[in-house]
């Protein structure tokens, strides 16, 4: 990076290249636990920085977009690797660095509607408020109350 005069005001591609390296971490873990595919996850959190380089300056909340923003992209990612799997039958190992209770919870999270996934993840991964998360999901917060209630109940009885 070529260096900066002090007092001189930052160029936007240096804040966003900040904001990127600060959030991408973040958005990969997010993306992951959406989409259950760490290798796609990577993919995803590129695509929605992509999407948010040429609005960075004009957005209040770039770290909303992103979330929302991949949100949308781990959604739709869902919807076509269905469509892929009734033609296809995916097996992948699990990774060996992962307990054995963490990979049943990720499968159980697996098995859980994208939806009630998706609420659970924004909830206890990221801790955003029901409100947050009925902004990310285009719902409203009940909504949102009785997906996370449904979705608990599911994991409670796979895990018990």
């Amino acid at each position: 990076m070529p260096d900066q005069v002090p007092g001189a005001p930052r160029s936007a591609d240096l804040d966003f290249a900040e904001f990127y390296e600060q959030q991408y971490s973040a958005a990969v873990k997010l993306a992951a636990f959406l989409s259950g595919d760490r290798t796609l996850a990577e993919d995803l959190a590129q695509e929605a920085f992509t999407r948010l380089h040429p609005k960075f300056e004009r957005l209040d909340n770039p770290g909303g977009y992103v979330r929302t923003t991949l949100v949308n992209l781990c959604h739709n990612q869902r919807r076509s690797s269905r469509r892929e799997s009734v033609r296809h039958t995916r097996h992948g190992p699990s990774p060996a660095t992962v307990s054995d209770r963490a990979a049943e919870l990720d499968a159980t999270l697996g098995r859980l509607s994208y939806v009630e996934r998706a609420v659970v993840v924004l909830r206890y991964w990221l801790g955003l408020s029901e409100a947050e998360i009925a902004d990310h999901l285009g719902c409203r917060p009940g909504t949102v109350k009785s997906r996370n209630a449904r979705a608990l109940k599911k994991i409670r009885k796979e895990l018990s």
